[in-house]
């Protein structure tokens, strides 16, 4: 229960955030199938694309201590003090006795910075003097700059989603607000930016006051990146050759799959290069299996679009708790067979 309203908001928001920038009117490809029972390609030849010139492999730096410093003042200015936050850089999540939603924490080499004054007043009453959304937005980038936590780059930061938390009363069916919430996202000469990091999500409280803020953004050494070459890239219809033999190795041959739309955008997972990547918006069909109903539902494929990545590529999925049943029985026979099948 500590950690649950701490990540939920924040890793809803990274899925929102790929879905939300690579959607549009879906547009479904057929689905001719081979002797292997794989889907042939079709999808590549509407590729939606970003950029101008050539993609680039980015190298992230962990977070400054100055930015970690700037950020502690912020958080002793909004929480009044009342939260323990350590002095040195070291890694660290520290939580409030009184109100476990109340925490900080921060982890330099991820650029995690993260905290919450506590939520036990809002959960309880609900926001009762919330901002208009267009001015909880200013208040949320202010307090970007003023906390260090935006970037040096300001070109690179784009306001992605503006809405916030809502709960229902007790016994209705009526609905309070919370909190104002400001989710960013970013963009690397004009091209998005998906995977877990280059994110950060802004609470907004009554009267305007910053209930918390969560940030996993690490800057770019000398904000730009060292363009590819296009033999180093796979092409669009390699790519959709692979996640369509990763989809009928994670669902079986009974499953159907259908492309909406496949992107060339970027990939964060936080680590230590931001790489191109191929998204995939799918739609998967899966039959009657046992005491399972047949179900329908999106997923989110995602392959590395370097022949040779920089580092470990840990594929996104986002599907059904009964896909990722699914998923799970199929990829640890896989794995069995060849562990490194998810990295290139």
């Amino acid at each position: 229960m500590k950690t649950q309203y701490k990540t939920a908001l924040f890793m809803a928001c990274t899925i929102a955030f790929a879905i939300f920038l690579m959607s549009s009117t879906p547009k479904l490809t057929s689905v001719a199938m081979d002797d292997a029972g794989y889907v042939h390609p079709t999808a590549y030849k509407n590729l939606i694309t970003y950029q101008e010139n050539n993609m680039s492999v980015y190298r992230t730096l962990a977070a400054s201590e100055k930015k970690a410093e700037g950020f502690k003042k912020s958080v002793r200015n909004a929480t009044k003090s009342s939260l323990t936050i350590p002095t040195d850089t070291k890694n660290s999540l520290v939580y409030q006795k009184e109100d476990p939603t109340a925490f900080f924490q921060q982890d330099l080499a991820s650029g995690k910075l993260a905290f919450n004054k506590g939520m036990g007043d809002y959960l309880k009453s609900g926001g009762r003097s919330l901002p208009k959304q267009e001015a909880a937005n200013d208040i949320a980038m202010r307090y970007l700059n003023e906390s260090g936590l935006a970037p040096a780059n300001k070109e690179e930061i784009k306001m992605m989603h503006s809405g916030g938390l809502r709960l229902a009363t007790a016994g209705s069916e009526k609905q309070i607000d919370v909190l104002r919430t400001i989710s960013y996202g970013r963009f690397l000469d004009g091209v998005p930016v998906y995977g877990p990091s280059s994110k950060i999500i802004v609470h907004v409280g009554n009267n305007g006051e910053i209930v918390g803020a969560n940030s996993l953004w690490k800057e770019v050494a000398a904000n730009k990146g060292t363009p590819l070459k296009k033999e180093e890239m796979k092409s669009a219809k390699e790519a959709e050759v692979e996640m369509n033999r990763r989809l009928a190795t994670d669902f079986g041959k009974g499953a159907k799959t259908k492309i909406k739309e496949m992107s060339l955008a970027y990939y964060d997972g936080g680590l230590n290069y931001i790489q191109p990547a191929y998204y995939f918006q799918i739609i998967v069909s899966l039959p009657k299996m046992n005491e399972n109903p047949a179900t329908e539902f999106e997923y989110l494929g995602i392959v590395p679009a370097l022949k040779k990545t920089p580092e470990a590529f840990e594929v996104l999925q986002q599907a059904s708790p009964e896909a990722r049943k699914v998923i799970g029985k199929s990829s640890e026979k896989e794995m069995r067979k060849d562990p490194k099948r998810d990295i290139e």
